[in-house]
């Protein structure tokens, strides 16, 4: 028995020296509005490098979805870059995309915001955007164009803007109002 537990040991012990290094990368949005990138190279070392955050958005000035981002702004006077910036936020241009919440498409909408703005299939891109367009400019409106209001109220929902009587303090919500608005200010 115990020349079997040995054997299984080192079996163990062997198939964890095959295992390859990992790379992996976390993305730190601090307090003060800066983003901090570290590139993991070996997750057993902590070998870590910093590097500053800048949105890719090489695939994003240039999207599938243009015309569509274009019809939406011009119908709810909002700016291309403003919806570009969330959609790459919400969904990284992925049209099927379904978040854990249960929010779907480009601009993740929730299910009860796209039947408040009339969207049949938030997985259409053309219908999706416009929901999502309707709504941010719903939300300008609602908090008298203070965008940082605006965009935690388009994560966390704009009752828990007006709970805490500004952005909440949730995290992921402080986050993904920074992350909007590096996207933005880089397109």
């Amino acid at each position: 028995m115990f020349r079997i537990l040995t054997i299984k040991m080192l079996v163990i012990i062997f198939g964890l020296m095959q295992i390859e290094s990992a790379n992996a990368t976390v993305i730190e949005f601090n307090n003060d509005g800066s983003t901090t990138v570290y590139e993991a190279k070996d997750f057993l070392s902590q070998d870590r490098r910093k590097l500053k955050f800048k949105p890719s958005v090489s695939g994003i000035k240039n999207t599938n979805y243009d015309e569509i981002i274009s019809k939406a702004a011009k119908k709810y006077s909002l700016e291309k870059r403003l919806i570009k910036a969330v959609i790459a936020t919400e969904s990284s241009f992925r049209e099927m995309a379904v978040s854990h919440a249960g929010a779907q498409g480009l601009m993740q909408l929730m299910p009860q915001t796209a039947k408040r703005f009339k969207v049949k299939d938030s997985f259409d891109p053309e219908q999706n955007i416009d929901g999502g367009a309707q709504y941010l400019k719903f939300l300008i409106k609602l908090f008298d164009n203070d965008m940082d209001l605006v965009l935690a109220a388009y994560n966390a929902g704009e009752g828990a803007v007006q709970k805490y009587g500004g952005i909440p303090p949730y995290p992921e919500t402080i986050n993904y109002v920074k992350k909007v608005k590096a996207y933005y200010s880089h397109l």
